[in-house]
């Protein structure tokens, strides 16, 4: 006997129709065709399209609850960020600071963690580090200078600000 078990539906089984924030689902346990056993959610009015002869061995209720995508939001927050480094670098002329170089720096490392940015260690320098935005294959001339508690807090404001 194999059972799937997969989170609750954003939208009715049979008819696909998306579930609406406070309604009430039904949920079936329900032995498919072949022999596994799975889970329906259904809107009430959805319960009378059941095949004949479905053998159902449960049933409960929930409310639905709709809950915002943490894949979406963790990509919008990823986008927020590579959007944040190339910013850095198109106002270079305008602010060329201390501040702006610990910022591209602490991003830089943040977006080569998550694989956007990829160090080319044949250039880099005690002094320099270049990266490779991995989609555009553009190259990115970073600054190294060492992150103390201190700088990384006059900084962290503003990363907080920019970045959720």
């Amino acid at each position: 006997m194999e059972w799937e078990i997969k989170p609750f539906g954003k939208e009715s089984t049979l008819s696909g129709n998306p579930f609406q924030d406070g309604e009430e689902v039904n949920c079936f346990l329900l032995r498919n065709s072949e022999g596994a056993l799975v889970r329906a959610d259904l809107r009430g009015a959805d319960e009378t399209q059941f095949e004949a002869g479905t053998v159902v061995l449960g049933r409960w209720s929930r409310v639905f609850e709709a809950r915002p995508d943490r894949r979406e939001e963790a990509l919008n927050q990823q986008r927020s960020l590579e959007e944040l480094f190339f910013s850095l670098f198109e106002v270079e002329e305008a602010v060329e600071s201390e501040e702006s170089d610990t910022l591209k720096q602490i991003v830089s490392l943040m977006l080569e963690r998550k694989r956007i940015l990829r160090r080319i260690p044949a250039k880099c320098s005690s002094r320099l580090t270049v990266y490779v935005h991995v989609k555009s294959k553009k190259e990115f001339e970073v600054s190294s200078s060492e992150i103390t508690p201190h700088v990384v807090m006059t900084v962290q404001e503003q990363l907080q600000v920019l970045v959720r």
